[in-house]
C-alpha cells in the first residue's frame, strides 16, 4: 500500500484530486490539507510515500515545503500540481519527479502512479537528483520564508529576520533577533539565497544583513569589524571585501 498526502490551499483541488487518487486499490490516502505548515508537521511525525504538492500558496509554497521534507532521513516522492505551466520544464521528468498541470487528466495520473511505483525501486538516486533541482528552484524563486530546524522542529523563518550567518565545524549557524538555528548547508548555500535581501558576504565565514548594522568600527590593517543589532559580537569586514563595503554602504 502506497501511503499519499495531498497538499493544496484550495479546498475544492484538494477533494477533486483526492477522489481521484482514491479509485486506485494501492492507494492509501494518509491526508488532505491546505495548510502546508500543518502538512510539514504531519509528515515529520508521521511520515508518507508520496506528496501531492501545489507550487503556488501562500507563507510557505511548494518548493519551500519540498525542500524542507526532502531533507528528511527518509524523505517522500513528491509530484507538483500547479495551474501554471511556467513551471513544466524537463527538469521535472528526467529528474523522475512528476508534474501535473491542472486540470488533471485522469489518464496523465495513471502515468504519475506508475512512475512513482516503478521509482520507488531507486529511491536513494532519484531523491538526491530531485533534492538538487528543488534546491535551484528555490534559490530562483527567493521565497519568502526559509525552513530552518532547531532540536526536532522546523521553523519557518523570514529572511528579514535573520541578522547574521557564519559557519563552524563543517555547519551553519543562523541568527535571528530571538532564536539560533544550525544547519547542514554550506554558507555558500545561505549566501546565494540571502543575496537579494540586502545580505553581504563580508568574509569567507561570515554573512550579515547590511540593514542590521548597528556599529562599524576601524580595525587594523585598514579594515573594519561591525556589531549587528541585538549581538555583542564583532564581526570582521575582511580586507578583499572592504572596498565593496564602503561602496555599498557609501562609507
Amino acid at each position: 500500500m502506497v501511503r499519499m498526502i495531498i497538499v493544496d490551499d484550495e479546498k475544492a483541488a484538494v477533494d477533486e484530486l483526492k477522489f481521484m487518487l482514491d479509485r486506485y486499490e494501492d492507494i492509501q490516502i494518509a491526508g488532505t490539507f491546505t495548510d502546508p505548515g500543518k502538512a510539514l508537521e504531519t509528515i515529520l511525525i508521521n511520515g508518507t510515500d508520496v506528496v501531492f504538492l501545489d507550487i503556488s500558496m501562500p507563507e510557505m509554497d511548494g518548493f519551500v515545503l519540498a525542500e524542507a521534507v526532502l531533507k528528511l532521513k527518509n524523505p517522500p516522492f513528491i509530484v507538483f500540481v500547479t495551474a501554471y505551466d511556467e513551471y513544466a520544464i524537463n527538469a521535472f521528468e528526467i529528474n523522475a519527479v512528476d508534474y501535473l498541470l491542472k486540470p488533471v487528466y485522469e489518464e496523465r495520473l495513471d502515468r504519475t502512479i506508475q512512475r512513482v511505483k516503478e521509482k520507488m525501486k531507486n529511491k536513494v538516486k532519484m531523491q538526491n537528483e530531485v533534492n538538487a533541482f528543488i534546491k535551484n528552484r528555490y534559490i530562483e524563486k527567493h521565497s519568502s520564508r526559509l525552513p530552518l530546524w532547531k532540536k526536532d522542529r522546523i521553523y519557518l523563518v523570514k529572511p528579514q529576520d535573520i541578522i547574521y550567518c557564519t559557519c563552524s565545524a563543517g555547519e551553519t549557524i543562523i541568527n535571528t533577533n530571538n532564536n539560533e538555528f544550525i544547519s547542514t548547508d554550506s554558507l555558500n548555500h545561505f549566501d546565494e539565497i540571502l543575496t537579494p535581501y540586502n545580505f553581504f558576504r563580508c568574509h569567507r565565514s561570515y554573512l550579515i544583513q547590511l540593514d542590521d548594522i548597528k556599529e562599524i568600527i576601524p580595525w587594523f590593517n585598514n579594515t573594519y569589524a561591525v556589531k549587528m543589532n541585538n549581538n555583542k559580537e564583532h564581526i570582521p569586514i575582511s580586507r578583499r571585501k572592504v572596498k565593496e563595503f564602503k561602496e555599498l554602504l557609501k562609507l
